[in-house]
């Protein structure tokens, strides 16, 4: 078994108030006026769920860029291990937003994502209710002394055995990406029609995402 499959796996298939529909002649859709002070909001319910800090890889195999918002804290390097041993939290999150950008320059613009099309801006993925220890096998031989023990996924671009979470379309807003106060705004939909917009305004901490092929066997 490999170490790092459950998230190579993801990367292989990448390759207040309601939100706002644009009526203008914009290519964009959704309107980007709001700030939900480093949270992201599932309308259905009213949720707010905190992800208050930011870190960046501009140097990530496949995809280039990656963006890392979560309520935890990682240090300069985070590495997947065997059994899915996350190693580099300084502070285990219990909601995270991951990112995924092709381009090799991440520039101030609007980004797109929709599930039909073959190529897209990028790919995201949601989560909360993240809980985290030991992970043991059949055998009760420790297999992990950090691993995610569960979570709900909220919205993802990738194929999820909840179908209602798929991200149907989505549109993120990228302002100072090079400067302390940056800033993103996204708009995600559901092929649920369920929304969930987020906010993040602060510093993209710069680090080092590692998920190396392991042979755990």
């Amino acid at each position: 078994m490999k170490a790092y499959s459950i998230f190579v796996i993801i990367m292989a298939l990448s390759i207040a108030g309601c939100s706002k529909e644009k009526t203008n002649d914009s290519t964009y859709r959704f309107e980007f006026d709001f700030d939900l002070n480093n949270h992201y909001l599932i309308e259905s319910t009213g949720e707010l769920i905190a992800t208050g800090r930011a870190y960046t890889d501009t140097n990530y195999e496949w995809t280039k860029n990656f963006i890392h918002l979560l309520d935890g804290e990682i240090g300069d390097t985070l590495r997947l291990g065997c059994w899915g041993n996350w190693d580099g939290y300084i502070e285990n999150p219990s909601a995270s937003v991951k990112i995924w950008f092709p381009q090799t320059d991440l520039a101030d613009g609007v980004y797109q994502y929709t599930r039909t099309e073959d190529v897209n801006d990028f790919t995201i993925h949601v989560e909360r209710n993240m809980t985290w220890g030991e992970h043991s096998n059949a055998w009760g031989t420790i297999e992990g002394t950090n691993t995610i023990l569960d979570s709900d996924t909220v919205a993802s671009s990738f194929t999820n055995s909840n179908n209602l979470v798929v991200v149907e379309y989505a549109e993120i807003k990228v302002e100072h990406v090079n400067a302390t106060n940056s800033e993103l705004r996204y708009v995600i939909e559901t092929v649920s029609g369920d929304l969930i917009k987020g906010s993040y305004s602060g510093s993209l901490e710069r680090f080092k995402l590692w998920t190396p092929e392991i042979d755990c066997d």
